[in-house]
């Protein structure tokens, strides 16, 4: 009984924790699922974008380890922020001139809607004046795995 009150928050413990390694993060989530649940969320225009930045490479970034854990850690936060995590080393700068410091969008809160026992879907739940991403989370046994993001914005 208890398992199926907290697992839930345990789940979203596990993608959110900064010393889980990379490696470990992937048994956590489905990355083809959630690459999937991405590209239904990109505007058409996302299919003309120029090299180096095209809608694969994107996708890629946005479904590393480390942009989901950000996604996680940071659901009102902008996707740009999380996908930029996942990005190649040729592709990231490492000057950092002129960039202005920022607060993240953090949260403790959560909300869990349940869906019959094998899925549910976690929300932040600490502002009433703002919508942040959601989480779909499936059964795997006895231990959930993130299976869709769905962003508060569509993918520009």
């Amino acid at each position: 009984m208890g398992w199926y009150f907290l697992s839930p928050r345990y789940a979203i413990s596990q993608l959110s924790d900064w010393n889980t390694t990379s490696q470990e993060l992937t048994a956590f989530y489905d990355r083809d699922k959630v690459r999937s649940s991405f590209e239904q969320q990109m505007l058409p225009q996302f299919e003309t974008y120029p090299l180096p930045l095209t809608k694969h490479v994107v996708l890629d970034a946005m479904t590393d380890p480390n942009a989901i854990r950000a996604f996680v850690v940071e659901p009102y936060g902008d996707w740009q922020f999380a996908a930029a995590l996942g990005l190649p080393d040729e592709l990231n700068s490492e000057d950092s001139t002129g960039v202005m410091p920022r607060l993240m969008e953090t949260t403790e809160n959560w909300e869990f809607e349940r869906i019959g026992i094998d899925e549910f879907i976690a929300s932040p739940s600490d502002r009433d004046d703002q919508k942040g991403n959601s989480y779909r989370f499936e059964r795997d046994g006895l231990r959930w795995r993130l299976v869709s993001i769905k962003l508060t914005t569509k993918i520009r």
